[in-house]
């Protein structure tokens, strides 16, 4: 694994973003007695802010996809590296690879698109094997969420983290296989490390302060003899 350290870094800027922070806002703007759709104005603003990261990136793209109704996610695209990184919560990661381990196929966006991953490699995990139509609906599914990446991406990471108490906690990168099991991971929290360092400081200012030099008298007052 070798994911792209500049998109790891605004993963940790942005998903640290969470209703502490949007819901002033919210409560302002829409309503501060019932607070249905916080959770999407939550999702809403780490995708603007994901694309102000790159805005001016010619290497990295933010591909903004709708799926059903109302929802959209974002899907940062690595154009040189051909690789896609997704961001969500970890306990969603999870609870998507036990559905996927369950049912052997899903409608979900990461399911398709993990089409695009290595193929399993213990055979426990081809038991439910997908029939043609289904393996057609994923790839086409695939297609049209990379819209106009489509046959330009090898590779696809997830980017999750866990929070307490609307903190981000801990965060992780995945490399999963077709069939959504976790062929290998490596832990970013020390990201989160530097980052809440750094936010201290912007917060304090950058500089130091210094101690105060000592006063010298205006007028010097001469000894007695």
């Amino acid at each position: 694994m070798n994911p792209n350290p500049a998109i790891l870094k605004s993963s940790v800027d942005v998903m640290s973003i969470t209703e502490r922070e949007v819901r002033p806002d919210f409560d302002a703007a829409i309503s501060d007695v019932n607070h249905n759709g916080l959770p999407q104005a939550v999702w809403a603003r780490r995708g603007r802010e994901i694309t102000d990261h790159f805005t001016n990136n010619p290497s990295i793209k933010v591909r903004h996809v709708h799926r059903g109704g109302i929802w959209q996610f974002e899907a940062i695209v690595d154009v040189e590296g051909r690789e896609l990184y997704l961001l969500m919560t970890h306990q969603n990661l999870k609870r998507l690879q036990k559905l996927f381990m369950a049912k052997g196929y899903s409608t979900h966006y990461l399911f398709s698109l993990l089409h695009l991953n290595p193929a399993p490699i213990f055979k426990q995990q081809e038991l439910l094997p997908l029939d043609s139509d289904e393996e057609e609906a994923r790839e086409e599914d695939c297609e049209k969420i990379l819209g106009e990446f489509a046959g330009m991406i090898d590779k696809v990471y997830v980017v999750a983290f866990d929070y307490v108490d609307f903190v981000v906690a801990k965060g992780a990168v995945y490399l999963c296989d077709q069939a959504g099991s976790t062929i290998n991971s490596f832990d970013i929290s020390d990201m989160l490390i530097a980052k809440n360092v750094t936010d201290d400081d912007d917060a304090l200012g950058s500089d130091r302060v210094k101690a105060p030099k000592k006063a010298e008298p205006l007028v010097k007052l001469k000894k007695k003899a």
